[in-house]
């Protein structure tokens, strides 16, 4: 009895180390496969059509998130630069949460981006619809992804996986509260981006 006791112990021990080995390659897998496509200042970004703008919280009065703020901001300035042509704004059409590429849209515009250079696709309910919609729906083959640091490596494997040819735009302008839970949760949203890429296509959260 006690040996067949040891033996089940050794067993769910080792079960539980390789489980805990899996989930952490895949994490670092996801966050430093594409650590080469990040760019470190806009002036270094190779011009390309498009520039996919993820999607964050917006305020209850309509005005953006500091961080949705500040990724918009970043992909204007990268237009104005020349370094894109075209913004894709992706996220929430409020069909989930609330309305995100409404007030992306109008941000970017009232920052002298033309409308005609603006696309929204209200459908980009998590990073990886986002993604995968850029690649199938409007056929986008390469781009530079605007978002925060914390975020950019897991959109940038999203991205690739769909087979875009990406470019990473950090949109770090300041300090953001509650850095570090953010951090967290990407970390633990690593792994699920790796199991939707190479484990169970998962459906939108929004039929």
């Amino acid at each position: 009895m006690k040996l067949l006791l040891k033996r089940t112990l050794l067993g769910l021990t080792g079960a539980v180390t390789a489980t805990a080995l899996l989930i952490v390659g895949a994490i670092g897998y996801v966050q430093f496969v594409e650590a080469g496509s990040i760019v470190n200042q806009r002036g270094d970004l190779r011009p390309v059509e498009y520039a996919i703008v993820l999607g964050a919280s917006v305020k209850q009065d309509g005005t953006p998130s500091d961080a949705l703020e500040d990724r918009v901001m970043e992909a204007v300035d990268a237009y104005k630069d020349g370094k894109v042509r075209t913004l894709l704004m992706t996220g929430d059409d409020g069909a989930f949460h609330i309305n995100e590429v409404e007030t992306m849209a109008r941000v970017a515009h009232e920052a002298g981006v033309p409308a005609g250079d603006i696309v929204v696709d209200g459908h980009g309910y998590r990073t990886y619809e986002s993604c995968k919609r850029a690649a199938q729906v409007y056929g986008i083959t390469e781009a530079v992804v605007v978002t925060q640091r914390f975020h950019l490596s897991r959109a940038l494997f999203l991205c690739d996986s769909f087979g875009i040819d990406v470019q990473g735009l950090a949109a770090d302008r300041r300090t953001y509260r509650r850095i570090g839970f953010f951090l967290g949760r990407d970390l633990l949203a690593s792994f699920k981006a790796f199991w939707d890429v190479y484990m169970w296509q998962p459906k939108s959260p929004v039929e």
